[in-house]
């Protein structure tokens, strides 16, 4: 039967994925840019500023999944309204926002970053908002603690 505690898992699990696969990307990047280069006809020049835009954006959002994963792993403790979580909810919702910066910025020598900034940007604000929710909670919670 599928519960709550096995949806953390798997959510875990994913994570750690994705940090794996993140990491083998950035590893290969100039592999995949010089193969997106050749492949989309595209100047030899825009190399070096799209390696810049990918490490870049990247190390944020390599920061950003370890943060997720502390996170489920919070969860995974039944740590649920600490303030741990809501630091880490703060850091992957700046780290958003950095991305978004970078994207933006980059968005100047090739248009379609523009659309991955306004993406990124609306994530660190969703983020935001549900950090604020739990930051609330984490608050009455503590007060909750402290009453006889």
């Amino acid at each position: 039967m599928w519960n709550a505690k096995k949806s953390v898992v798997l959510s875990c699990v994913c994570t750690k994925a994705v940090i794996f696969l993140g990491v083998l990307f950035l590893l290969s990047a100039p592999y995949w840019v010089n193969f997106y280069v050749d492949y989309a006809g595209k100047v030899e020049s825009i190399k070096n500023p799209l390696l810049f835009t990918i490490y870049s954006a990247g190390l944020f959002g390599m920061y950003s999944l370890i943060c997720l994963s502390r996170l489920l792993s919070n969860i995974k403790s039944n740590e649920v309204f600490v303030e741990n979580n809501v630091r880490q909810l703060r850091a992957i919702s700046w780290c958003c926002f950095a991305v978004a910066f970078i994207l933006l910025v980059s968005g100047f020598y090739y248009i379609l970053f523009v659309i991955g900034a306004v993406a990124a940007g609306f994530f660190g604000l969703i983020l935001r908002v549900v950090k604020n929710v739990i930051e609330q909670a984490v608050i009455l919670k503590n007060e909750n603690d402290f009453t006889i």
